[in-house]
């Protein structure tokens, strides 16, 4: 079942690293609906977008070889989650 939020709009932040483990950028975005997606799905949108070259942070087209940490601070059920491209 859908998890309901306070607000319409649900921050998606991510920092970006090297393979090798060094910092390279931070972004976010915004999902603005009244019900908050799961949070696995959140997780498999932003694969998605490494895999896809359109990540945000990162210039489009990039290749996928990052490490992506993901967090989504409003959401009921977040925690820290890495995804390695």
């Amino acid at each position: 079942m859908p998890d309901l939020i306070d607000r319409p709009d649900l921050c998606v932040m991510l920092t970006v690293f090297k393979m090798t483990g060094k910092y390279y950028t931070s972004a976010s975005y915004y999902h603005t609906e009244i019900i908050a997606p799961r949070i696995d799905e959140i997780w498999s949108e932003v694969r998605g977008y490494l895999k896809a070259g359109k990540l945000p942070g990162l210039m489009e087209g990039h290749d996928a070889d990052w490490i992506v940490l993901v967090e989504v601070p409003d959401h009921p059920h977040n925690h820290p989650k890495l995804i390695i491209g």
